[in-house]
């Protein structure tokens, strides 16, 4: 349950940051593909369409992702993505135990990590 609502906030963050902040819609200039992020079994699963520099969140599988995150199952895909933006390297030690299957452009798994930086939300100034 809690990786279904962490994919849930993680669209609308997406989705948010796209029309707030200019540094993030940057990122997303000239992309056009689906992330695609699930458990291996597929009980969870949501796809995100970046596009025009939008990001439009669904649930549910996709049936040709541009990108696919397999995790081996809901709580290993939470607390993964939640060390992600300390460790950077958590993905990559995930694939390379085969936690994590990636299918499509590696490129994009890449530059999907780059996105990173901007989900957690900024803490306010004193």
């Amino acid at each position: 349950m809690r990786f279904w609502i962490l994919l849930l906030v993680l669209g609308w963050r997406m989705r948010w940051l796209a029309k707030h902040d200019g540094s993030f819609r940057e990122r997303l200039e000239n992309k056009d593909i689906v992330l695609q992020l699930r458990t291996a079994s597929g009980k969870v699963a949501r796809y995100y369409v970046v596009k025009d520099q939008q990001v439009a969140p669904h649930g549910g599988v996709h049936a040709r992702p541009s990108i696919a995150l397999s995790f081996r199952d809901a709580k290993y895909a939470y607390d993964t993505i939640l060390q992600a933006g300390k460790d950077k390297m958590v993905f990559m030690k995930g694939m390379g135990s085969k936690d994590i299957v990636v299918t499509g452009d590696p490129a994009e798994m890449m530059w999907f990590m780059s996105l990173m930086k901007f989900l957690p939300p900024k803490k306010k100034k004193k």
